[in-house]
């Protein structure tokens, strides 16, 4: 039997348990979702107060019967108290929508920010060869823009990492690492000053892979020692791009100089321990971990948000400082934004904002063909009566759903 086989019911037959498929446009029930599983009686006393005559009931989805048929006779007529109880949840989903514009609102400002961003750093990385002082100049003016525009407000989203990066395009990783970077910074109640020069730090951690020929990551002819023995000079190479430049903080130069460095002493270039790193060397190193466990070069690879948070909880807790990977978690969430997930009533939904007060709960914007995709429903599940059922590797999401849900943009991030 198809799983997906429907039975037309009028109304009358309808009970908790039976899951059900709406025959209106979104915006003329008062639900938020268009199919869902009954729950309460309350929910058949919305569908007849909102006139919707029938539904198509899905029994493969269902954990209960639908009811026997109900001669006209002996139905019972709708009661005029009830209808209070339909303006009420309507005008809760009409609040609700005009959140959502709200929210689409500022993704939109959010991406012209991170563009504008990106930008600068495409300009700044141009000239840091053969303009270094000025380029580090731009440097911390993007990082101050940045700052403002992109985490000066409580409810701001910021939308990173584009869907369309070059395995090796360097300036978007740069940004992604700054942003959460200075995320965590924020959430373990860092100076602005600090919160600063972290940000910094991972806008420029890099920078010193500009010294490495790209052929030199390819070349057959070169053996694999001698490949990672380059490869890990970069932060040596990053600081003596920073030491022409008066305005970097020492600060600064020593974070990116142990930008690879863990706290068992595993990293590199150094093979330093927790004890002997700057405080908030570590915060680096872990993002950086991170994004690239989210966007290694071979896409093959890459891990969910999800997948890539958990792998560093359970397996690489030992490389990082205890209080600052539970910083990060509590701020990317168990299901951190970008993760594709299948809800409970097997809608694919992705994460847009974490609710650290219901880690479990997040923000999710839903996939609904019936929906236009710039309407597309944000629910917000702790307010929902349905939860996450398992995230999704980007791989398995059809590109028509991938691109509804997230058009423009991979990963976002909530800043409390």
């Amino acid at each position: 039997m198809d799983k997906s086989a429907s039975i037309k019911l009028t109304i009358d037959r309808l009970q908790p348990g039976v899951y059900i498929k709406l025959p209106v446009r979104w915006s003329a029930h008062p639900f938020m979702f268009s199919q869902f599983k009954i729950t309460s009686e309350k929910q058949i006393t919305l569908l007849k107060q909102a006139k919707i005559s029938y539904v198509y009931a899905v029994p493969s989805k269902s954990s209960a019967d639908p009811l026997p048929a109900t001669p006209k006779s002996q139905q019972q007529s709708t009661q005029d108290s009830c209808i209070a109880l339909l303006e009420q949840t309507l005008d809760d989903k009409e609040q609700h929508i005009l959140a959502m514009q709200k929210h689409r609102r500022a993704i939109k400002e959010c991406e012209l920010e991170y563009q504008n961003a990106l930008s600068k750093v495409r300009s700044l990385t141009a000239k840091i060869q053969s303009r270094p002082v000025q380029a580090m100049e731009e440097a911390s003016n993007v990082m101050a823009t940045m700052a403002q525009a992109l985490m000066g407000k409580d409810d701001l989203i910021l939308h990173l990492v584009g869907d369309a990066r070059d395995d090796m395009d360097s300036h978007q990783h740069a940004i992604s690492v700054s942003m959460l970077a200075m995320m965590i910074g924020k959430k373990l109640a860092l100076s602005t000053q600090e919160v600063s020069d972290i940000g910094i730090a991972g806008l420029l951690h890099d920078i010193g892979k500009l010294k490495i020929p790209s052929q030199f990551y390819t070349a057959k002819d070169i053996s694999p020692a001698k490949r990672k023995f380059v490869i890990e000079k970069h932060p040596d190479y990053s600081v003596e791009f920073l030491n022409n430049a008066p305005s970097i903080s020492d600060n600064v130069k020593q974070m990116i100089a142990q930008h690879h460095e863990y706290a068992d002493g595993s990293g590199y270039p150094k093979g330093l321990k927790n004890d002997q790193l700057h405080k908030h060397s570590l915060i680096i190193s872990m993002v950086n971990y991170y994004e690239e466990l989210c966007c290694p070069n071979n896409e093959k690879k890459a891990r969910t948000p999800s997948q890539a948070l958990s792998y560093l909880f359970a397996s690489k807790k030992q490389l990082f400082d205890d209080k600052q990977l539970s910083a990060f978690v509590k701020s990317l969430g168990i299901y951190p934004p970008g993760t594709y997930v299948k809800l409970t009533n097997d809608q694919i939904g992705i994460v847009i904002t974490v609710n650290t007060q219901k880690l479990l709960a997040p923000s999710v914007m839903v996939f609904d063909d019936a929906i236009p995709r710039d309407e597309a429903a944000i629910i917000y599940l702790d307010k929902e009566e349905v939860s996450i059922d398992t995230a999704l590797s980007p791989r398995l999401i059809d590109a028509q759903v991938k691109n509804y849900l997230n058009p423009r943009s991979q990963l976002s991030f909530y800043i409390e």
